[in-house]
């Protein structure tokens, strides 16, 4: 980096404005030469330590003396440390002391030699005189008789400080000419040091920093990340010791996860440190770093060690919330500067998201490690397909059931090739042509059935889930052929005692009581006969009924079942209406099951209605479909009958259809039949104002070449 350093000029200096030091026109050209040699030596030196050597070297020259020495201050102009010197003492341990050899200034005004150089004075003093203790040891250590100290000022400031020992000349001039140029040289050097050290210090932070986050990025285990997080926040800051703790903003509550330094585990450490107090619960409240220079000022501070002096704590933020908090302890009084502050902030703002990320990724861990516990020991068999028909997942169910090996990883292969010889590729290919979804039932190799569901999920693929219905499938047809075998061994004896009431009435002369008898055991007969009937046509469509479809006109189709009601009709001095248009498309269906469930719905109509009451039958073509429908102004049907009518064996029960015989199956023959065909039902009714039953069917395209039956 290159530093444009500008020249100082020093307050109360012997400069002109451009920076050169006057010195006297009465002194020798030698006297003049040697000054400019050494202006032009030091004034081009921007190297702290090698400016200091060089001073050390030349000076000596110019004021004789045994020995030099410089001395620099510290950036906070505290305390003087050593630079350099031009010769180092003959014993080794001297050196190595000269070399940490520090005075303090702070708060030194009273004292006897350092009072005078913070004024910018000049120190002359013998070895006998001298009371500083450190002084007093520098003079030992370098055989001095006389010392002369020459403070160099800056700004009231002082930035060093020249030392000769058994100086040989007293000349005041000279010697505050070339103070005046060490002084310039020294400042300069001092500036360019900063600013090295600050560019130094920025670009190490910067390689630190872009090195947490590769170590962030590389591992989103929660314990990674307060480990790691710690462990930067120790190194830079040079702390002791450093904890991070989770707040949980609903709870308000501060919970200790990890630490280092402390000599105590985690466990012990939490329970010494209530959650509700302590400094960093109080900046987990307010969301404001704090630095604490002196830890026994603050009420607040709990003590867990006798080592902790001073203290800086910060919140770790995730939009505009704390989630935590980092703290770092130092053993030193005002232990942390700003820079320590700035990096942990830096820090806390990336252990901010790694926490986030951590948390999300254990979350999801959990969420899928139950998922594939749900999976493994769910009997359904479940595979997912990507967006490229590749299986992304397949439970262990799955792998049974197709006797894929066990050990083998399937994800990624197509699902083509993999079930290449199956019946799910068929269901497959028959999902993909519909709108997104299909159910179905399929029936595998080892005569097994399923109930198949595929799902198409947008970004995600196909999820096929498969249900073994074999023991229901079983079980439904053992129920039919219950079902008809007991139908038929009730038809017989049914058909035995009808005809043994008619005999009774052939060859018996009953009076009118007694055929009112024998009227009321024929329609018990036929009832029975009606719910055997009703069964086995239940029975039918349940175990997957078959029609015979062909192109159906409605219309005469529908005149004939009104036909076959007549009588009833009649007897109650109905009227009834239709409404079927000449043209009304043409339906593909089966003519027996069509023509039974217009006969059932009509003569529910019929039943339930009022006499003299009114009936409408009405058909009209809907976009691709065919609606009829049955309107009848009769009792009507509650809203709570509506939710359970179309229910096998459900009747209304209210006083006035107690007298209407039924099975309770008829509308769950019509609506399975519907259902077959395509088709619904649905229902409108009010109490008192009658019933609406609409049947919708698909109608054939108009150029169906098709004969109408």
């Amino acid at each position: 980096m290159t530093q444009k350093l500008k020249v100082l000029n020093m307050k109360n200096s012997n400069a002109d404005l451009s920076g050169n030091t006057r010195v006297s026109s009465s002194e020798t050209p030698e006297a003049l030469q040697l000054f400019k040699d050494f202006v032009l030596a030091v004034g081009t030196i921007l190297d702290l330590r090698t400016l200091a050597s060089e001073i050390t070297l030349r000076l000596p020259r110019l004021l004789p003396c045994d020995h030099c020495l410089v001395l620099g201050s510290n950036k906070e102009h505290t305390e003087l440390h050593f630079v350099a010197i031009d010769r180092p003492p003959v014993e080794a341990d001297a050196w190595d002391k000269l070399q940490d050899f520090v005075i303090t200034t702070f708060n030194a005004e009273d004292d006897e030699i350092v009072g005078p150089w913070l004024q910018g004075q000049p120190v002359t003093t013998k070895i006998d005189d001298i009371q500083h203790p450190g002084i007093k040891w520098l003079a030992e250590t370098l055989h001095t008789t006389t010392l002369k100290t020459l403070p160099l000022m800056f700004e009231d400031n002082l930035i060093g400080l020249i030392i000769l020992n058994n100086p040989k000349i007293e000349a005041t001039n000279k010697v505050d000419v070339f103070v005046q140029a060490a002084t310039m040289a020294l400042k300069n050097a001092q500036t360019y040091t900063e600013t090295q050290d600050q560019s130094n210090a920025s670009m190490h932070e910067l390689y630190i920093l872009r090195q947490i986050d590769r170590e962030l990025n590389d591992n989103i285990e929660l314990d990674y990340v307060f480990t790691m997080t710690l462990d930067w926040a120790l190194r830079f800051t040079n702390a002791h010791a450093a904890s991070l703790s989770l707040y949980d903003q609903e709870q308000d509550d501060l919970r200790l996860m990890h630490q280092y330094g402390h000599n105590l585990i985690s466990e012990d450490l939490a329970n010494m440190r209530p959650h509700r107090v302590g400094i960093s619960y109080r900046v987990a409240r307010s969301g404001r770093a704090e630095i604490i220079p002196d830890v026994s000022l603050d009420k607040d501070f709990v003590r867990v060690t006798n080592f902790t002096n001073s203290q800086v704590s910060l919140p770790v933020m995730r939009e505009d919330r704390v989630i935590a908090v980092i703290t770092v302890e130092s053993k030193k009084i005002n232990g942390f500067n700003d820079s320590h502050v700035e990096f942990v902030e830096k820090l806390a703002a990336r252990a901010g998201v790694a926490i986030d990320n951590a948390r999300l990724f254990n979350e999801t861990e959990r969420e899928r490690q139950k998922l594939s516990h749900i999976l493994n020991n769910t009997a359904d068999i479940v595979i997912v397909n990507d967006t490229k028909d590749h299986i992304m997942l397949m439970n262990p169910s799955a792998y049974q059931l197709f006797n894929l090996h066990p050990e083998q990883n399937y994800a990624g292969q197509s699902f083509k090739d993999v079930f290449a010889k199956t019946a799910l590729i068929d269901a497959f290919k028959r999902a993909k042509k519909s709108t997104g979804s299909l159910t179905e039932e399929i029936v595998l190799d080892n005569e097994r059935t399923f109930n198949i569901n595929l799902t198409h999920q947008e970004d995600i693929g196909w999820i096929i889930v498969m249900h073994d219905i074999t023991p229901f499938k079983e079980m439904d047809r053992l129920k039919s052929e219950l079902i008809a075998t007991v139908s038929h061994d009730l038809k017989q004896p049914l058909s035995v005692m009808n005809g043994y009431t008619e005999l009774l009435l052939l060859h018996n002369k009953l009076d009118e009581a007694g055929v009112g008898f024998v009227e009321m055991v024929r329609k018990s007969i036929q009832n029975m006969r009606q719910l055997i009937d009703d069964l086995l046509d239940l029975a039918k469509i349940e175990s997957g009924i078959r029609l015979d479809l062909h192109p159906t006109r409605l219309t005469g189709l529908i005149d004939e079942c009104i036909a076959a009601l007549q009588p009833g009709i009649s007897a109650k001095e109905l009227t009834v209406t239709t409404e079927l248009p000449a043209d009304l498309p043409l339906v593909n269906g089966d003519s027996a099951r069509l023509q039974q469930i217009f006969s059932n719905l009509i003569g529910n109509a019929v039943k339930y209605t009022p006499a003299s009451g009114h009936i409408i039958v009405k058909a009209e073509q809907q976009d691709n479909s065919v609606q009829v429908d049955i309107q009848d102004d009769g009792l009507g049907i509650s809203p709570n009958d509506q939710a359970h009518i179309f229910d096998r064996f459900y009747r209304v029960r209210r006083p006035e259809t107690d007298s209407i015989e039924g099975t309770g199956l008829g509308l769950a023959i019509v609506k399975s039949l519907i259902e077959a065909h395509q088709g619904k039902i649905s229902l409108e009714s009010r109490l008192s104002e009658g019933s609406t039953f609409s049947v919708t069917l698909p109608a054939l395209p108009e150029k169906s070449t098709e004969k109408a039956s």
